[in-house]
């Protein structure tokens, strides 16, 4: 029974593009304890690989622990149950390459797993939708928070996911 187990947890995370947490990994860094967020100073707290969240939905708190173990664990379990199902339902998802939907993974860890159609997302949803691919690069740089403290940072970020992406 075990080892079925293991098989069903090798064959659900094949769906996680790997590139995509590995630039989650690269831009967000690892905290054991929880931190306010760098843009607001205040809310949301964060922990781990930029998690928000516990498991059972609670925000974190500061002051909160975690180990290293934890914080992979809650990472991908956030790209599973949090990030990918609103990621798939982006039209042309499944014709994307990992690359692409990497690229993708890593945008809306950052900003949010409901990005596409949302408010302040008309660009980037319009430009997917219309599949004008060869301009999604430039239009991640669009969503860097201009004039604060983390655009710098953030067009690192759009960068590299636009490199990704074209990749």
């Amino acid at each position: 029974m075990g080892e079925n187990l293991r098989s069903k947890k090798v064959e659900r995370t094949s769906q996680i593009p790997q590139c995509g947490v590995d630039l989650i990994k690269q831009f967000e860094g690892c905290h054991l304890e929880s931190y306010p967020d760098p843009l607001t100073g205040n809310l949301p707290i964060t922990i781990g690989w930029g998690s928000t969240r516990k498991r059972n939905g609670q925000p974190f708190k500061l002051g909160e622990k975690i180990t290293q173990v934890e914080a992979d664990d809650l990472l991908e379990f956030d790209i599973e149950n949090r990030f990918l199902p609103e990621l798939r339902k982006i039209p042309y998802w499944n014709e994307m390459t990992d690359g692409q939907k990497g690229a993708l993974l890593s945008f809306a860890y950052n900003l949010g797993a409901r990005f596409y159609g949302s408010a302040g997302f008309n660009t980037i949803t319009r430009v997917l939708r219309n599949k004008e691919w060869s301009n999604v690069p430039d239009t991640l740089k669009m969503y860097r928070n201009h004039g604060t403290d983390v655009e710098v940072g953030l067009l690192r970020r759009r960068g590299a996911e636009g490199r990704l992406w074209s990749s």
